[in-house]
């Protein structure tokens, strides 16, 4: 008996929708159309505008010119110094003595050795010396260890020489009498210096490019002198707290020095810090052209006497914080402008904006006026600076109620940013204050500038007025 064939019926599978498939792809579809839309867009990045402060350091050996009066010996023998360098020296202040027979010298010598003849008053104040340096000494100028140490022995003979001069006093007036010692007093008020160089008769007048040349310097020590000759170089006195300091700078940054100085002005006020105690102080500054090089003239009128024993210096100049909101560099971008005169700027009968009336002639000549509005992004007392969307050169405006007319001829180039707070970007100008390699310090609270906490784009080459924020 055959078996019957069972006749096989494929049954279909009824469609059921998977909504969590169709999420995916509605997911996935947006997140590549997004993706190629972010990589082929111009992105921008946006920087918070804070408020800081940045230092311009910048290192200079200067050379020192100050009005400095040489006094010479007119008898030769033994040479004792009353005084330190350094000393305020006034008038008829005895500075030196000159011994013929050196009989006298030689015992004032001798006492010089024996600091068991100081006062208690003297060591007192030599004790102070001392405590005021060791609580203001820092490691990062040991160098100065030197410079106190020659002081302080300076002082301490000083007053060892001083004290042995009184107690010879019926020996010297009697050597004085017999004309074979003399006391040598200052005819002039200053400072005491005990070297020479060759520069005293230099002012910031007479000074040539030449004179400047630190790596031949010499000078000749006269403290260290116990014998002199007639004619020879005893001390000499600087005489005034008015000095100057020539300072060699390339052209680059004598420019940059020169964007400093005001209108009806030759000369700025330049920051100074010296680097041999850390002082600081204010100088007034000229810009000199000699010979090709160019120099700053720092006019100083304190100071003077720390640095009366040196003839080169090292200087920071412009040195000084300056306070305002802390840009980056990459930020700032020059836009050009049209330069509108502001008597031709007014309003519309209908608009609220300014504007000026461009006047446009058809092809009959036939003159027609139309009140255009203008965007300003900066001004000067007689000028706006506006955008070329709606003027451009050579167009033509007339003065609000009068028939005068003026063409459009003159632009100029202004420093801003791009601020993105809006969605967009929109140019404002800066004023900058101070910059370093990094950072731009700009003024606050101007009429078309940036203000604290504003967005702006970090890399403001890469954007253009109108672009979108992404």
């Amino acid at each position: 008996m055959k078996k019957k064939k069972r006749k096989i019926v494929r049954y279909r599978r009824r469609f059921h929708l998977n909504i969590g498939i169709i999420i995916f792809l509605f997911v996935f579809i947006y997140f590549v159309i997004y993706l190629i839309s972010y990589l082929t867009q111009n992105n921008i990045s946006a920087y918070e505008v804070q408020y800081g402060q940045i230092a311009r350091n910048r290192t200079y050996t200067g050379l020192i010119l100050r009005p400095e009066q040489v006094f010479y010996s007119q008898n030769t023998g033994d040479i004792n110094y009353y005084k330190k360098e350094g000393d305020k020296a006034g008038y008829n202040d005895l500075i030196c003595s000159v011994d013929k027979t050196g009989n006298i010298s030689s015992e004032i010598s001798q006492a010089g050795l024996d600091a068991t003849n100081l006062s208690n008053d003297e060591l007192l104040k030599i004790q102070n010396s001392i405590t005021n340096y060791v609580s203001s000494f820092s490691n990062m100028q040991f160098y100065n260890v030197y410079s106190f140490k020659e002081n302080v022995n300076a002082q301490i003979q000083e007053n060892l020489y001083i004290n042995a001069l009184n107690d010879l006093s019926d020996q010297t007036d009697s050597a004085v009498s017999q004309n074979t010692f003399s006391f040598e007093r200052t005819s002039v008020d200053g400072i005491l210096a005990l070297y020479t160089d060759g520069y005293e008769d230099v002012t910031a007048d007479s000074f040539t490019a030449d004179m400047y040349n630190p790596a031949s310097y010499t000078k000749t020590n006269l403290k260290g002198n116990t014998q002199i000759t007639s004619g020879q170089a005893m001390y000499k006195i600087a005489t005034s707290e008015n000095w100057s300091i020539m300072v060699p700078v390339t052209d680059e940054e004598a420019a940059r020095y020169q964007e400093e100085i005001g209108e009806n002005s030759d000369s700025f006020v330049l920051h100074v810090k010296f680097r041999k105690d850390d002082t600081e102080t204010n100088a007034t500054t000229y810009i000199k052209d000699l010979d090709g090089q160019k120099f700053l003239q720092l006019n100083l009128n304190n100071s003077m006497v720390r640095f009366v024993s040196d003839r080169y210096i090292e200087v920071e100049l412009g040195s000084d914080k300056n306070t305002g909101l802390k840009i980056p560099n990459s930020a700032i971008v020059e836009k050009e402008f049209l330069v509108v005169p502001k008597k031709y700027v007014g309003k519309g009968d209908n608009s609220s904006s300014d504007g000026v009336i461009k006047i446009t002639k058809d092809k009959r000549g036939k003159e027609s006026a139309e009140f255009v509005s203008i965007n300003a992004y900066a001004e000067t007392d007689d000028s706006y600076y506006v955008s070329q969307d709606n003027l451009s050169v050579g167009d033509t405006i007339q003065m609000p109620d009068s028939s005068e007319q003026y063409s459009l001829k003159d632009t100029a180039k202004r420093k801003g940013v791009y601020n993105m707070d809006k969605g967009y970007a929109i140019f404002k100008q800066i004023e900058v204050i101070s910059d370093n390699e990094e950072y731009s310090v700009v003024q606050s609270g101007t009429k078309f500038g940036i203000s604290l906490y504003d967005h702006i784009a970090l890399n403001g080459s890469e954007v253009q007025e109108g672009d979108f924020l992404n």
